[in-house]
């Protein structure tokens, strides 16, 4: 075939012929599919189509826990049977590789690091990487609750489901359930809890212990009268439910979906954008002093907090349950904190002191969220979602700097990607929010290194009456805007296609790993994998059976403790005999 064309190139009247003979196969992909090959078998295009519900997922998940296994013994490598007593999962939500990638160069340049394109972010340092497929069960490109729905429960699903899977019914609260990684800890005697940056009730938080039709009813004012009696709202999920209600921590926004507010609340920098609008109750239901009624016994009281005076004054070596809510609505981005915020690593670190109660628990899962890297893109507030980042990345370090990694597993990831880009030619050690072609004098628009593919910056930057005429250029010159208004955080960087709000973008996300059980994070996955390496690592759900190293963990655990105590036990009783028989002849000496 390869001469055919080539004789086709040299010969011109053979051309049309050539071209017919090269295209009479399918493409490759095609071919590979249909012959049953490697790539995606389990959706096998010659095979009828599977229901892709729960049982779908678990096999998917389990058939690459089985792959990723074989692999590694293989090579003889057996770190992968390592198990984590303790396990906490990072969020980055919306932070795809263009994010990473450029917000390393944001934090080295904001703390003055030199160029910055040799900064690291702390889990860049992690010794285990891969990649997650992310798509929903009916979208090319994903949401975060069907997203957060598969890496906590190891089930796709629909895009703005919550904990349920491609069968849920609006008409049917039961039907489509599926358990969460906090169920299953709970289930194995380990402590719970949730930190985020957005609303506790938000799509990514509510996933590890809500089940609904759809993430938007965070209120009982969002339930739609066909679903009302049917579906409970989210934030009643969660002090009701378990394991919402169990949980030992519980930080993040949203007072007013909880049934509380903040009347005088200060709102010093005016972002925008649907996020910034939030749901009320009608029940007037208080749902915070209802989760204090419910941990009433507790024989420490339950600590409720709303500024970061009081959490930080949180006796976290007693306190057995903390829940915080320190906004309305999300926490305001960190580029422009208020007065009385805590931050994610101040949160972390008292997460963390929570829950770590050493041999007196079994343990301990944990969510933390840097939910708000995707608000700031989805309004192309770019300086605010790298700052995010910033801030997401310094949580990252207090858990490592608070943990051990012999005992625990620590996933950094991201639900879904944006659709930001890194781009231009710009010098070394450039503004990564500024323009990437400054230095080519000739080049007719100067450009920025951040631009997006959509959203509300396409309104910021059309040039309207400021196009010099006679110019085919429909974007406003960079130069029109202050140094001042392109430092500011409410700054929008140029969107290509006008949206009121940029879209996700849906390439695959990174996973990092480290702990024991990292090293089952390789290659690329099915997001929904993330759950079973969860449940694989700390022995807890679905994959803890999957083969018998839980148990050898656990008989290896306790054969040094049960050894040293028979030793102990034996020199013990050696002695009390010794003493006790020279204690009897002392008696009788002085008796006679």
């Amino acid at each position: 075939m390869h001469s055919l064309v080539l004789f086709g190139f040299l010969c011109g009247g053979l051309m049309a012929f050539s071209w017919a003979a090269v295209t009479t196969q399918p493409p490759p992909l095609i071919r590979t599919l249909s012959a049953g090959g490697d790539i995606g078998p389990q959706f096998d295009v010659e095979k009828p189509k599977e229901p892709e519900d729960a049982e779908f997922w678990h096999k998917v998940g389990l058939r690459q826990l089985e792959k990723t296994i074989k692999q590694a013994q293989r090579v003889k490598e057996d770190s992968y049977q390592k198990k984590a007593r303790n396990i906490i999962i990072f969020i980055g939500d919306g932070m795809g590789i263009s994010t990473i990638s450029a917000g390393r160069i944001y934090k080295g340049q904001y703390l003055k690091h030199g160029h910055s394109e040799e900064e690291t972010l702390v889990f860049d340092d992690f010794p285990n990487t891969g990649m997650a497929k992310t798509y929903n069960v009916d979208k090319q490109v994903p949401d975060s609750a069907g997203t957060a729905t598969a890496i906590f429960s190891g089930s796709k699903t629909h895009y703005g489901a919550i904990g349920m899977d491609a069968t849920r019914s609006k008409k049917n609260g039961q039907q489509g359930r599926v358990q969460s990684v906090m169920e299953w800890a709970q289930k194995a005697g380990k402590r719970t809890g949730i930190v985020t940056t957005t609303r506790i009730t938000h799509a990514t938080p509510a996933a590890t212990y809500a089940h609904i039709y759809d993430r938007d009813w965070e209120c009982d004012t969002e339930v739609p009268a066909e679903s009302v009696g049917i579906h409970v709202d989210i934030a009643r999920q969660l002090v009701e439910n378990a394991p919402g209600n169990r949980f030992n921590v519980i930080l993040g926004g949203g007072m007013s979906p909880m049934g509380i507010l903040n009347a005088s609340e200060v709102r010093s920098t005016n972002f925008e954008g649907p996020t910034e609008t939030i749901c009320s109750r009608a029940d007037n239901r208080n749902l915070p002093a209802e989760w204090l009624a419910h941990h009433a016994n507790d024989s420490v009281p339950a600590a409720l907090v709303h500024n970061r005076r009081d959490l930080l004054k949180v006796d976290v070596e007693k306190v057995d349950h903390l829940m915080g809510l320190f906004r309305n609505n999300h926490i305001t981005y960190s580029v422009a904190r208020e007065e009385g915020e805590p931050s994610l690593q101040e949160m972390t670190e008292t997460a963390l002191g929570i829950l770590e109660r050493g041999d007196e628990s079994n343990g301990y899962v944990l969510l933390v969220e840097g939910g708000r890297i995707d608000q700031g893109h989805h309004m192309n507030y770019a300086r605010a979602a790298l700052h995010e980042l910033y801030e997401f990345d310094l949580a990252i370090q207090a858990a490592v700097n608070n943990t051990d990694p012999e005992e625990t597993l620590i996933l950094v990831t991201a639900d879904h990607s944006h659709a930001v880009t890194f781009n231009g030619y710009a010098l070394r050690g450039a503004d990564i929010l500024g323009a990437a072609n400054s230095h080519e004098k000739n080049d007719p628009m100067v450009y920025e290194t951040i631009s997006y593919a959509n959203g509300p910056g396409y309104w910021d930057h059309l040039a309207n009456d400021s196009r010099p005429q006679n110019s085919s250029n429909m974007w406003m010159p960079l130069k029109q805007f202050t140094e001042e208004e392109r430092a500011a955080p409410t700054y929008r960087h140029l969107a290509t296609v006008p949206r009121k709000d940029e879209t996700h973008g849906g390439e695959d996300v990174a996973v990092f790993a480290y702990g024991p059980g990292s090293s089952l994070i390789r290659g690329v996955f099915e997001q929904n994998y993330l759950a079973y390496v969860m449940s694989y690592a700390g022995c807890l759900g679905p994959a803890k059976d999957f083969d018998d190293s839980c148990e050898d963990q656990k008989e290896a655990t306790q054969k040094p403790t049960n050894q040293g105590k028979s030793s102990a036990t034996v020199l013990s009783a050696s002695l009390i005999a010794i003493l006790a028989t020279g204690a009897a002849a002392f008696l009788r000496g002085h008796m006679l």
